[in-house]
């Protein structure tokens, strides 16, 4: 017997396995990535402790899999896997060879291609077991990779990262995004025949790629959003809530939406690892604290060359885009799951919150922030799976309106809406699998005193600029 029940919280974009399989392989294939080579390429996963076998389909897919099928591991016994590089896709700043997303896993900065400034590029001492942020070389034990070849681990004392152990070298192979995973599913995959693969079935069909209907309108949804209109619906609701208490409108700044838009990407990745419609719960989170270019948003401005305001403020939400009617079996422990997960999430949100208030310092709230991202992704792969049985979208509209309305029923967020002397603002946001999160930078613009302005004159005062820029012919440099 079936069941319907309304999720609290929506999970939409990433779709239920597409193949998962009680075919077995054999000992010899276990932990390896598999490629039919008779077929079109069709990729599997090898379970080095099942052998059951996985089908990667699609990047996301892979994506989605390969983490489901990863097991916590502490940085001590990471490090113990010498890292292998790839040709990896993704933003590069520093030009290295190691990507961003890598290098936020590896702690090493992404801004510097010499992270310890001793004249080896961070990909050299990657590449060569040598440690990218000090002297000598990492703790390599050769016997403890050996051991776990074909697993694939996940990074619990920080965001979760994963990694995939390959067993044709013993090293650990970065699956940072969707398109890391897929990189990794071709470069490292094993060419295998139809007899190898299925020996009871040689003759075996292509993997069916059909969608389901749910994932067919989940998908061409999640790529119809208009995430400019939304951000834009955003900016005129806010600036309608300022009209009406007597305040100015804000003005558009797209150098400040652009900040605001890396920002609710990056919490989008984030929540890529413990979000997902398939779960009978997830963990999305949200928070103003930054791990990739800046730590609060004045840190994210300055990083991007943004120094022209007195004053700026920030607001964070994650709304769901849709509502989802799931369907479980009579004694489903997806049943209880669904339940309990609104109370939990609560829980976990509220000590998270409290806890970030009682930390001193930014390096205690980094510790404890990718604890907590680790946490939710370990908790989420251990979620059962769900049907959904209905998906009804909302509107840009509607997105934009249940995301004010939010900020205006929170006074924190509320008082920086209406804050007389902001005068311009961005908005940014990012869509990840059923949630909309949308991030809004506000600043009192500066007229002068700023790196590249002119130089703060005040009757009786020497021209300055602020610390720590000089005035140098009444313009500001550094």
């Amino acid at each position: 017997m079936k069941k319907n029940l309304i999720k609290i919280i929506i999970l939409l974009l990433v779709f239920a396995p597409q193949a998962l399989t009680a075919s077995q392989a054999t000992a010899d294939l276990a932990g390896y990535i598999l490629l039919q080579v008779e077929q079109s390429g069709e990729a599997w996963y090898v379970n080095p402790e099942s052998l059951e076998m996985h089908f990667l389909g699609r990047p996301m897919d892979a994506f989605r899999i390969m983490r489901e099928q990863g097991i916590g591991i502490s940085n001590n016994d990471l490090n113990k896997i010498p890292i292998g590089l790839l040709a990896y896709t993704g933003l590069d700043s520093d030009n290295d060879g190691l990507s961003d997303a890598l290098e936020s896993a590896i702690n090493t900065n992404a801004n510097l291609n010499d992270s310890d400034a001793d004249s080896h590029s961070d990909w050299a001492e990657v590449s060569s077991a040598y440690n990218a942020l000090g002297t000598g070389i990492m703790p390599i034990d050769l016997v403890f990779s050996a051991k776990h070849k074909g697993r694939i681990f996940l990074q619990v004392e920080q965001r979760g990262e994963a990694w995939y152990v390959n067993p044709e070298d013993n090293k650990r192979y970065f699956l940072g995004q969707p398109a890391d995973a897929f990189d990794v599913m071709r470069q490292l995959g094993l060419g295998i025949s139809n007899q190898d693969l299925f020996p009871n079935n040689a003759q075996i069909n292509e993997p069916s790629t059909e969608e389901t209907p749910d994932f067919k309108e989940i998908v061409t949804k999640a790529d119809n959003f208009d995430l400019r209109q939304i951000e834009f619906l955003i900016m005129e609701l806010v600036n309608q809530e300022r009209l009406n208490a007597g305040l100015k409108a804000v003005e558009w700044n797209s150098e400040l939406a652009n900040v605001a838009r890396e920002h609710s990407e990056d919490l989008a990745l984030e929540n890529s690892n413990f979000t997902g419609f398939y779960k009978a719960c997830d963990y999305p989170i949200i928070h103003h604290e930054g791990n990739d270019f800046g730590y609060y948003n004045s840190n994210r401005l300055n990083s991007r060359d943004i120094y022209y305001y007195q004053k700026t403020g920030e607001n964070i939400a994650l709304v769901s885009a849709a509502r989802v009617t799931v369907r479980y079996g009579e004694g489903d422990p997806a049943g209880a799951e669904l339940e309990n997960c609104s109370s939990q999430r609560n829980k976990w949100d509220e000590e998270f919150r409290v806890k970030m208030a009682m930390d001193v310092s930014e390096s205690v709230k980094l510790e404890d922030l990718n604890s907590e991202l680790g946490r939710r992704s370990l908790e989420f792969g251990k979620r059962s799976e769900v049907e959904a049985a209905e998906v009804v979208w909302l509107s840009e509209l509607l997105l934009a309106q249940d995301t004010v309305r939010g900020w205006m029923e929170s006074q924190g967020h509320k008082d920086n809406i209406l804050t007389q002397e902001y005068n311009e603002a961005g908005v940014g946001i990012d869509y990840v699998n059923g949630y909309i999160i949308s991030t809004q930078v506000f600043i009192t613009r500066a007229t002068c005193g700023y790196p590249g302005g002119a130089c703060c004159k005040e009757s009786g005062y020497m021209p300055y600029c602020y610390v720590p820029y000089s005035c140098v012919e009444n313009f500001c440099v550094n």
